[in-house]
């Protein structure tokens, strides 16, 4: 049973139900992924060796192991985007205290971020009552680069007396064998991480999509009430349909184009002033997609309408012509300089008499 005008016209104007989907799908997975990702921690934490175990001397790289900071030096070097020192990817070493030894660790900004009352306190910076409460942290083992073992040693010797400075051969015995990484995770976690980021993404790009089809729609909506053209719309829909394309979704009626393909457009061919071709280039040469843009004679109104994938088709072009066919003898066809600059003077002349 074929759907009126006016209930077509309604339901053309309601939120796709393909975004409402895309919308559920990311939110469960989100939702699956964390709890998995919760999940899985809870359990991995319970196998975590402690770090401070025999001062960290002697330790294979590649552990999860965990550490509980009691204080915490500065950043001592970082290693990345040295120009942007909040880089999230980078590498930020500090020296770290816990039951009286040094180590080095690798934080992310959020547990500098969750570490700085215990950072104050060990520069008696710390204006709370008492001491901070000790933080664990979890990472992986790794090996301590070369240079970063000057680093650490140039930065915790400055200022001491040189009988009480810690000589290069002896780094190991004041900072163990290894470094803790709090910014990596066993493997078996990068998986969920990498869903939740592309489902948030998907998100992202589902919301801007949202948005660009209620402003298209709206735009519809505004245009036919202003002209009263909802109730002439609804009939032609019913008895004067003249094509119809894209399993329907496109509709050429004796007075009005019409596009539910994505969102809703409808228009007058009575009122277009410019219309044209409108091709999605990538690097200039690849074309992504294809619509046609139509510019009504109130010089403010236009409407993107038939986008397909990929280069024009011949269905998609006999539209575009039928379009043509259809409006004023005065409308300007095709985007070239001549209609551009043509129709600039249009919307002057507008502008000048209104």
């Amino acid at each position: 049973m074929e759907m009126n005008g006016e209930k077509m016209i309604k339901k053309a104007q309601k939120v796709n139900k393909k975004i409402l989907i895309s919308y559920l799908i990311c939110i469960v997975v989100i939702i699956g992924a964390a709890l998995l990702i919760g999940y899985r921690e809870e359990n991995l934490t319970t196998e975590a060796i402690d770090f401070t175990t025999n001062g960290a001397i002697g330790m294979q790289t590649d552990q999860y192991a965990y550490l509980k900071i009691e204080g915490l030096s500065d950043v001592v070097a970082i290693y990345g985007n040295t120009e942007n020192a909040k880089d999230s990817s980078n590498d930020q070493y500090c020296i770290a205290i816990s039951g009286g030894y040094l180590y080095i660790v690798d934080l992310t900004n959020e547990l500098l971020d969750e570490l700085k009352d215990i950072q104050d306190n060990t520069y008696g910076e710390y204006e709370g009552e008492g001491d901070p409460e000790p933080i664990t942290v979890y990472g992986m083992t790794e090996e301590i680069p070369s240079q970063l073992k000057e680093y650490v040693l140039e930065y915790y010797n400055e200022g001491i007396e040189e009988e009480n400075q810690i000589p290069e051969e002896e780094f190991e015995q004041y900072f163990g064998d290894v470094l803790l990484n709090a910014r990596k995770r066993p493997d078996d976690l990068y998986v969920e991480d990498v869903v939740i980021t592309i489902a948030v993404f998907a998100i992202f790009v589902t919301i801007i999509i949202h948005i660009a089809e209620k402003i298209k729609i709206g735009r519809t909506k505004k245009y036919l009430k202003k002209n009263n053209y909802e109730e002439d719309l609804a009939q032609q829909l019913d008895d004067f349909v003249e094509e119809k394309h894209y399993n329907e979704k496109v509709i050429l009626t004796r007075d009005f184009f019409v596009d539910i393909k994505n969102g809703f457009t409808a228009f007058k061919y009575s009122d277009v002033k410019w219309l044209h071709v409108h091709n999605v280039k990538y690097y200039g040469v690849l074309t992504v997609s294809s619509d046609i843009v139509v510019h009504l004679k109130d010089g403010k109104t236009h409407f993107q309408c038939v986008e397909i994938k990929g280069n024009t088709t011949e269905e998609f072009l006999g539209i575009f012509n039928k379009i043509c066919e259809k409006v004023p003898a005065d409308t300007l066809k095709g985007y070239t300089t001549e209609n551009i600059k043509a129709f600039k003077e249009y919307k002057k002349e507008l502008k000048e008499n209104g």
